[in-house]
């Protein structure tokens, strides 16, 4: 039998109720998320994957409508495709990246879609899973124990 491989949110959403979710950020701004474009047409589930994670924390995620970055793995950085790699993130990535007020919000699940967006807009993406770490850390109250140095 093959065993089920799973992208890291379909197992994520599958096991939050064993995660112990918790409301992190009332009433926190949405965080967006630009996907893969493989990504979406080959399990076109998985951005919704992402939201019900994110959702569980209590943190809203819009999905972006994007196409393509252009990048696709070492396509975009063989000289012969530059121009055509350009030109695809100038048709649906850069105007979604670049209208973007607070890019930390912004999101996206592929390595070569946030290395394209470095590149041309000069702006580094977070994982989605990157993000909720932030989250998670920064909910996590700060207690000192009363600690007594021996001498």
């Amino acid at each position: 039998a093959v065993p089920e491989v799973l992208m890291l949110q379909e197992w994520l959403a599958i096991r939050l109720p064993t995660l112990a979710p918790r409301q992190l950020a009332p009433n926190a701004s949405s965080f967006k998320l630009l996907s893969h474009c493989t990504e979406k047409t080959n399990a076109p589930g998985s951005p919704k994957a992402w939201q019900q994670v994110f959702a569980a924390f209590g943190l809203p995620l819009e999905l972006v409508n994007t196409g393509c970055c252009g990048m696709s793995g070492t396509y975009g950085h063989e000289t012969r495709n530059a121009e055509t790699s350009k030109t695809i993130y100038a048709q649906s990535w850069q105007p979604q990246v670049e209208a973007e007020e607070d890019t930390d919000r912004l999101l996206a699940t592929g390595y070569s879609c946030r290395s394209q967006v470095k590149r041309f807009s000069h702006i580094s993406l977070q994982h989605p899973l990157q993000a909720l770490l932030v989250q998670l850390k920064s909910s996590i109250p700060f207690h000192r124990n009363n600690m007594h140095r021996e001498l």
